[in-house]
Order: C-alpha cells, then sequence, then structure tokens
C-alpha cells in the first residue's frame, strides 16, 4: 500500500493541472497518502501550500508554449525540405556520414521492391501480406526490432512473420519510395491530445528526389493502376486473374468479368464476358465472349509482333508514334485545358454565389429554408468540381507524358526480347488495354472478332498500320 508520493517538484507529477490538482487535493487524501514536492515547498502534512494550484497552472503553460515552438521548429524544417521523422521509413536506414539523411537498406529495399513487383503482377495487399508470411518475412515492426533492439508499439514477438494488409496497402501509397519526401501530412489535435490526424492534401509539403528511391516510376504507376481495377477473387480461387483489370468492352466501354469453370479442363473453358451484359442483360450488351485460353494466344502472339517491330524498325516507329501521339494528345490536352478553365470560372462564380446568398439570407431576403436548399446545391456542385480538376490534371500530365516518352517502349522491347509465356508483369507492363468486339456472327466460334491491343506508351499497333510503315520505309530507301 502506498503511504508516501514524493517528487522533485509539481511538474513531476504532471503538467495537466486538472489532473494534478484532482490528485493533489482529492485523491491523495482520499486514501490517506501524503504527497511531498520537494522544490515547490509542498506538503500534505502540514496543509495545503496556496501556491500549488498557480504553479500547476504555470506548468502547463510551459509545456504549451514549448509544444507551440517545438511545432515551428518542425515545420520551418519541413519547409525546407528536410525530413523530419525520427525514425527512416522501412525499406531505408540512416546515413552513416549525416543521420537527417537516409539510404536504402539493402536487406528491407528488396522486400520493399518484391512488393511492389507482387503488386504490378496483380496481386492484392492481402495476398501479398499472406506470401510474404509463408515465406517468413520479418515484419517491419520485428525487423527495427531485431536490427536496432528498439520495442516500437504494436511489437508482437511471438507472430513476427505477421503482415498486415493495412501496411502493405500504405507502403504501395507511400512516395517516399519513389525518392520523394512528404511533409507535414499528419498533425495532432493539440499537444494534449497525440491522436493523429491526415491534413488536407493542400496542406502537404512534396520535395522531390530528396533520396535514393527504391522503385521506379514506371512500377508505381502499374501498382497503381492494378490497385484501381483490382477486384476481390473468391477464396477458393488462388491464382489471380491474369488480364484483371485489361479487358474492356468494345461496344460499353465497361470492364469484362472473368468466368471460372469447375471442370477438369477448366483452364480450357475459362472465359470473359461483358460484365453489363453479366449484371443487366441482352437488353444493354451483348456478351463478346471470349475464352481465356484464346485471348492468351492473340495477346501472346501480337506482343510478340509489336515488340519485335519496336526493336528492327526503332526509329521508323518512334517517328511515327510520337507524330501521331502527339497529333491526338494536343488536340485532348486542348480540350481539357479549355474544360479546367471552365470549371475554375465556375468555381469563382460559386464562391461569390455563396457570399450573395449570406447576405440575403441574413438581410431577410431569402427564407431559411430556401437557403438551406440551395446552399446544399451549391456545396455539392463545389465538391464535385474540386474533385474533378485533380483528375484532369492528372490527366493532362499523363498526356503530356505520352508525348515524349515513346521511347520507353522501345526499351522494354529490347530487355525481353525473348517472350515465351504471359505473366501479370508482362501484361502490365507493356499492354494498358484490350478491347474486345462481339463476333460477327452470334454463337459461333468460327466466325471472326475484333481484339484490340493498345499497348503503353505507342498505343495501337494492328498489323494493317505496321504494313504501311513497311511500305513508308521501303519508300523512304537505305537513309530511312
Amino acid at each position: 500500500m502506498v503511504r508516501t508520493v514524493i517528487v522533485k517538484d509539481l511538474s513531476r507529477l504532471g503538467r495537466e493541472y486538472l489532473e494534478v490538482g484532482k490528485l493533489t487535493e482529492l485523491v491523495f487524501p482520499s486514501y490517506g497518502v501524503r504527497f511531498i514536492a520537494i522544490n515547490d515547498n509542498v506538503d500534505s502534512l502540514y496543509g495545503e501550500n496556496d501556491f500549488a494550484p498557480f504553479k500547476n497552472l504555470f506548468n502547463e503553460f510551459y509545456a504549451k508554449d514549448t509544444s507551440r515552438k517545438i511545432r515551428a521548429v518542425k515545420k520551418a524544417q519541413a519547409q525546407r525540405g528536410e525530413r523530419i521523422a525520427t525514425r527512416p521509413r522501412y525499406g531505408y536506414q540512416k546515413a552513416g556520414d549525416d543521420p537527417k539523411k537516409i539510404v536504402p537498406d539493402p536487406e528491407a529495399a528488396e522486400v520493399v521492391r518484391r512488393i511492389f513487383q507482387l503488386c504490378a503482377s496483380g496481386r492484392g495487399p492481402s495476398q501479398i501480406a499472406r506470401q510474404l508470411k509463408q515465406e517468413q518475412v520479418l515484419n517491419p515492426i520485428n525487423y527495427y526490432f531485431q536490427k536496432h533492439g528498439v520495442a516500437l508499439p504494436g511489437l508482437d514477438t511471438t507472430r513476427p512473420y505477421n503482415w498486415s494488409d493495412t501496411t502493405i496497402a500504405k507502403m504501395l501509397e507511400d512516395e517516399i519510395y519513389l525518392g520523394h519526401t512528404i511533409s507535414l501530412r499528419y498533425t495532432t489535435p493539440s499537444y494534449k491530445n497525440k491522436k493523429k490526424i491526415e491534413r488536407p492534401e493542400s496542406e502537404w509539403l512534396r520535395f522531390e528526389n530528396t533520396h535514393e528511391p527504391l522503385i521506379t516510376k514506371e512500377v508505381w504507376e502499374l501498382a497503381r493502376e492494378v490497385r484501381r481495377h483490382k477486384r476481390r477473387a473468391p477464396k477458393k480461387i488462388e491464382a489471380p486473374n491474369l488480364f484483371s483489370g485489361l479487358v474492356y468492352c468494345a461496344d460499353c466501354g465497361k470492364p469484362m468479368r472473368l468466368h471460372r469453370t469447375r471442370t477438369k479442363e477448366e483452364d480450357s473453358y475459362n472465359n470473359f464476358k461483358c460484365s453489363t451484359y453479366s449484371n443487366r442483360g441482352k437488353e444493354a450488351c451483348s456478351g463478346h465472349y471470349i475464352r481465356e485460353s484464346q485471348l492468351k494466344a492473340i495477346v501472346l502472339d501480337d506482343l510478340r509482333r509489336v515488340t519485335q517491330f519496336a526493336r528492327q524498325k526503332e526509329n521508323l516507329l518512334l517517328r511515327h508514334v510520337a507524330k501521331r501521339n502527339s497529333a491526338q494528345a494536343k488536340k485532348e490536352i486542348g480540350q481539357l485545358q479549355r474544360e479546367l478553365d471552365r470549371l475554375c470560372r465556375r468555381e469563382t462564380e460559386l464562391t461569390a454565389l455563396f457570399k450573395r446568398l449570406y447576405e440575403d439570407n441574413v438581410l431577410g431576403r431569402i427564407p431559411d429554408e430556401q437557403y438551406r436548399l440551395l446552399s446544399a446545391e451549391y456545396t455539392q456542385e463545389q465538391a464535385q468540381i474540386k474533385e474533378r480538376i485533380p483528375q484532369m490534371e492528372e490527366r493532362q500530365e499523363k498526356l503530356r507524358d505520352s508525348i515524349t516518352n515513346v521511347s520507353r517502349f522501345v526499351e522494354r522491347a529490347r530487355q525481353y526480347s525473348e517472350i515465351t509465356e504471359l505473366t501479370p508483369e508482362l501484361l502490365r507492363l507493356f499492354i494498358e488495354k484490350i478491347v474486345v468486339g462481339e463476333r460477327a456472327e452470334k454463337y459461333s466460334h468460327s466466325a471472326p472478332q475484333e481484339v484490340m491491343i493498345y499497348y503503353r506508351d505507342i498505343g495501337l499497333l494492328d498489323t494493317t498500320e505496321e504494313l504501311d510503315l513497311e511500305r513508308e520505309l521501303a519508300d523512304a530507301g537505305p537513309a530511312a
């Protein structure tokens, strides 16, 4: 049983003046506990100290002022582009010559690269977490504990290989692995409440190329695209859909759904059907049925054809695609810019309307009910505009990249000169989307069916276009 509590001064008991006052004036006396604060001349045995409540209040003011100063220092460091985190993110370690800088941790960096590669190949966070657990890869908290001997919150040494799908998902969204520093993303409500909350994205500070990246921009984009189109697979099916998020209906533009059979030769009968047809029937769209095995054969053959053409006729392909992409992209960029200008003007108009509406309501010109309805309508429209503008700006950036990054396809074609089979990584590396048309005759297995394959950075390159390019090269002569 506790009889006496001795502290150096009142601040050592706490800096929350209400809590300290409750302890010293209510809790300790009720239990007959003697309280002594040496430097503040407080001893409950000789009665209450009249200045103790004021001292507690000053202690809290000191904590508040210190917190404010630390926040200001951290903000200034972030604005200079310095790393303000105390611990490097998983995959990195502090540089030996400068603790403020980070460098790749060889062992953990390989795990990070593997996680992104697995995602780019079509696996989701839960599947990746299960695979890492099966391979007995230490999770980030246990890895840090094993390497540095520091126990972080949430450490469970009895399950060192348990990866959380939430952890994987956060890693796949973290731009630090691209070599960028994102600061001031999180904050706390106050110096008393340490709950971590995320700031609005407009308040983040972003600095590019501040340290060595662990993955390429291409792998990052592939992983993001896979996650954007990823659907949760049934638990009984272990193998992911090879074409997940890549196959679309030529008529309605919606994704095509993979239907798996339960026969002994299920791989031969797995097929894709239009999701609109599956959900709403033949009144909305037709089936666009194609077997998975047929699609694999078509894509593999076309991928070999296009990559071989890229290697052998590099200059011609670069000139042709750059010219085509430039014209198409510039046209779409212009359309997007006009729409962006319109949205920005409308956003300015809505701000003015809000102000006028509020003044009219205060002056009694507009009833409260009408004000509420109009305000809700304007708020909804403004929210939609704020959501669309970043999407359109991102699309513009991608279009600008498509004008100058055609050579990336040729580099990939050189790297993969021998393609023997399709893999999820290979498909997403080369192919943007596959559009499947309906057969010329319904229910006919022999009728022709159009399958259009759009490649990353070069778009559609069908056989007819390739022959035209061959003739263009022949007409140009050896110098071409």
